[in-house]
Order: C-alpha cells, then sequence, then structure tokens
C-alpha cells in the first residue's frame, strides 16, 4: 500500500491522463535533480546570516541581536528584487518548455537591466535611512551603533547580490540548479574565511567585530557574482546577450510586471508582516529577543530545505504547463508535497530532542537556552505547515497564479501573524510563546488555502 501510494498513476488516479507518464523513479528523479541543488543553495543561502551570527556570537549577545535586528529591513529593500525573480523564474520555465532560448534571454537581459537600476536606488536610499529604520524596527540603544554599521556596509553590497539572484532565478527557470547551488557556495566559503580573519583579528587583520563580519558578506557577494556571470556562457540555453542590454522593451517589462507585480505585493506584505512581528517581540527586551533572534535561525536554516522543493515546484510546473502537461503539473505537486512532509517528520524530531543542542550552537547563557528548548516545540509542529506551504506556493508560482498567493500573504502574514501574535503576547500574556503561536496561525492558513487552490484546478488555466 505504502508503495502504491508514491506511484504517479496512484496520484494521478482522480486526473485526466494528457500522455504518457513516468515511472516513479523518473518522477521523483526528475524533481530531485531541481529540488536537490536549489535545497543546497538555499541552505547555503541562509547560512551567510547563520554564520555571521554564530560567528559574531564569540563577542557577546549584544552583538547577536545588532546583527540579528537588521534582517528584517535589509528583506524591505531585497523584496522588490525577489518578486522580480519570481517573474523571471516562471517566464524562462514556460519559454523552456516551448523550447524558446531567444525570448528567455530576452527576459533575463531586461531584468537584469531593472535590477541594477533599481538596486542603486535602493542601496542610496537603505544607507540614508539606516538609523531610523533600525530604530524603528526595535533596535536599543546598547546596539543600534553596531546594527547601523552592519546595515550599511551590507546595503552598500546589495547590487552584487541582487544581480546574482536575478541570474540564479534564470537558470532555475531553465533547470540549472546547480549553478545556482555552486555560486551560493562559493559566497558561503569566501564569507566564513574572511569573517574569521576580520571578526577577532587573525592573521594579522584587524579584529573589527560585527563591521568584519560585514565586510566579509559583502566580499562573498562579489565573489557569487563573478560566478554567475561566468555561468552566462554562449554553450548554454541562458547566456549574456549584450543586445538586450541596450533599451527597454516594454513587451517583455509587461509580462514580468504582470507576474512580479502581484510578487511584489506579497513581498510587501511579508515585509510589512514580519517587520510589525519582528517589532512585537524586539519590545519584550533583549533576553526574550535575542532568544527568538536565534530560534528564527534555526527555523529559517529548515525552511531552505522546503525552500528548495518550493522552487523545483515552480520551475516543473513552469516548464510542463509550457509542455501543455498540466497532468504532469499535478504530479510534481504532489511529489513537491510528499517530499516536504517526510522532510518535516525529521526536522521536527531534530527540534524535539537536540534543541538544547541547537541552541547551544549560539550561546551559553543558561536562560537562553531553556527558553529556546519550548520555542523549538512549537517550531516542531509549525514546520509541517511552513514545509508545504512553500511547496503549495511555489507550484501557484510556477503556474502564474500570483494574485491568489499575494492575497493570502495580505490576509495571512500581513494581517493573522502579528495581530495573533500581539494578542498572545500581551493581552494573554503568554509572552515569547505566544508569538510563536501566531507564526504557527499564519504558516497554517497558507499551507491550507494553498492546498484548497491547487485542488481547484485554476492554475492550470492561466496562460503567461
Amino acid at each position: 500500500m505504502i508503495k502504491q501510494f508514491y506511484q504517479p498513476e496512484y496520484m494521478l488516479r482522480k486526473h485526466k491522463k494528457l500522455g504518457e507518464l513516468p515511472s516513479a523513479k523518473e518522477a521523483y528523479g526528475r524533481m530531485l535533480k531541481m529540488a536537490l541543488p536549489s535545497t543546497i543553495e538555499a541552505l547555503l543561502g541562509g547560512l551567510t546570516s547563520f554564520v555571521d551570527m554564530i560567528m559574531v556570537s564569540s563577542v557577546g549577545i549584544t552583538a547577536v541581536t545588532a546583527v540579528g535586528i537588521t534582517t528584517q529591513p535589509r528583506m524591505i529593500i531585497l523584496m522588490l528584487f525577489l518578486a522580480l525573480n519570481t517573474g523571471v523564474t516562471a517566464l524562462i520555465a514556460r519559454r523552456k518548455g516551448e523550447n524558446d532560448a531567444k525570448r528567455a534571454n530576452r527576459v533575463l537581459m531586461q531584468a537584469l537591466l531593472i535590477c541594477f537600476i533599481l538596486a542603486i536606488i535602493m542601496t542610496a536610499i537603505g544607507i540614508v535611512t539606516a538609523r531610523p529604520l533600525l530604530r524603528f524596527a526595535g533596535a536599543g540603544e546598547d546596539f543600534i551603533d553596531d546594527s547601523i554599521v552592519y546595515y550599511r556596509i551590507i546595503t552598500a553590497g546589495t547590487v552584487f547580490g541582487v544581480l546574482t539572484m536575478t541570474i540564479n532565478a534564470a537558470q532555475r527557470g531553465a533547470g540549472n540548479t546547480k549553478i545556482a547551488m555552486t555560486t551560493s557556495l562559493i559566497s558561503n566559503v569566501v564569507n566564513v574565511f574572511f569573517n574569521f580573519l576580520l571578526i577577532k583579528g587573525r592573521l594579522g587583520f584587524p579584529a573589527l567585530g560585527v563591521k568584519g563580519a560585514a565586510i566579509a558578506t559583502v566580499i562573498g557577494m562579489v565573489a557569487a557574482f563573478l560566478a554567475a556571470c561566468y555561468s552566462l556562457r554562449r554553450a548554454t540555453f541562458i547566456y549574456f546577450d549584450i543586445k538586450g542590454l541596450k533599451k527597454f522593451d516594454l513587451s517583455i517589462i509587461k509580462s514580468i510586471a504582470n507576474i512580479s507585480g502581484n510578487a511584489a505585493l506579497e513581498e510587501l506584505c511579508f515585509r510589512f508582516g514580519f517587520f510589525m512581528y519582528n517589532k512585537i517581540v524586539a519590545e519584550l527586551g533583549t533576553i526574550d529577543y535575542g532568544t527568538h533572534l536565534v530560534c528564527m535561525q534555526i527555523m529559517n536554516l529548515s525552511t531552505y530545505i522546503g525552500a528548495g522543493l518550493g522552487t523545483g515546484t515552480t520551475a516543473l510546473v513552469g516548464q510542463t504547463l509550457g509542455e501543455k502537461r498540466s497532468d504532469l503539473s499535478m504530479l510534481y505537486i504532489k511529489i513537491g508535497r510528499r517530499m516536504a512532509i517526510i522532510i518535516s517528520v525529521v526536522l521536527s524530531a531534530v527540534f524535539i530532542f537536540g534543541g538544547k543542542m541547537l541552541m547551544g550552537l549560539f550561546t551559553d547563557d543558561s536562560v537562553i537556552i531553556e527558553n529556546g528548548r519550548y520555542v523549538l516545540l512549537i517550531m516542531a509542529l509549525s514546520t509541517f505547515c511552513i514545509n508545504t506551504q512553500i511547496v503549495h506556493s511555489g507550484s501557484l508560482r510556477g503556474a502564474g497564479d500570483v494574485k491568489f498567493v499575494a492575497t493570502m500573504a495580505l490576509i495571512s502574514v500581513a494581517v493573522i501573524r502579528p495581530l495573533f501574535s500581539y494578542i498572545m503576547v500581551y493581552p494573554l500574556q503568554l509572552g515569547l510563546i505566544g508569538a510563536w503561536l501566531g507564526l504557527l496561525a499564519d504558516q497554517f492558513v497558507r499551507s491550507f488555502s494553498g492546498m484548497l487552490r491547487i485542488k481547484s484546478g485554476k492554475w492550470a488555466k492561466i496562460h503567461i
């Protein structure tokens, strides 16, 4: 019975077959080929902040807090580019399914042009508004100066990071997920190396603390950008075509905007919701907020595994819809969901039984470790909702159904999470535990609504 459960024929028993189905080995193999490099890429991408926090923890909990408080303000700057890249991946995946390399590369070149212009503007805004933005985010007087230094240096390197993100998004859409994985690996290796040299001052380098961690991250961004540029060789489906950078192509920009505009709304909802949620927790005090930041790093690192599956389903849904095989799109959605559940079971066991060890990676403070262990119990339950939600959202984005995803983000992330968290934290006085119950509520709503939307089949009729 278990074996049958994972067979393509069984998973599509209620759906019309539009052609020959792959074997279970072929189907899961194709998903793993797409998802595994994306998972590693996501893990490596998340490791940048994760490693920075671990390595600056040697300076003290104040340094950890200074780095952590910058996360949401940094994501505010990045949200436009994340939205842009949603459209890039979906459009290029569809063009890949149609085997139209020329149109795919026109999309990439226009995206890079837009990305560069926006990066310069957002960098300038981020540097100028650093202090009021971080103060509003909840930065305390004991660490705001370190936060500003870290934030401004990271922001200055944004242009390299976002151009790399756009190239990687295009490569993922084309099915070249190993390229994005490689650039992330290079970025992390370089980041760790220079963290080692600059945070504590080794091999003759100055001890720069939080500032050193920021400089190391930017150097890693530059290295990743150079690697991403190298991937754009003529021998590949995606390549660099300078002619596409000479002028704006309004038809392509419109196609990108049709998807990315709704994705931008989704990201705006995310950032607003996360920002307000973060502010609620920050006001609980340095100890609770420090505990929260450590737990968020653990959760983020675990969700990157699900993010790989989400990226894989985005590309596969886009490609199979381009091939006029909506039945295969549904197959890969169900495969992604099954794999997400299996991963969540493993992660939950780690959170329940290895909580003390995980918290101990960041701090030796017994209060923070003990508080974190209780948070990780909630995280063990949340991980099922988080990973299935990521797969559902990735699938719908691949189909171009970004309006629905954006709407649910507005309802769930921007309203349910901060409102529910506020009620649990303050009127009910549950403190940090209440904030994490708010996060659980948000993830459950998005996972369940995504499942219902996929079941409706409306996403398969969208043309992009």
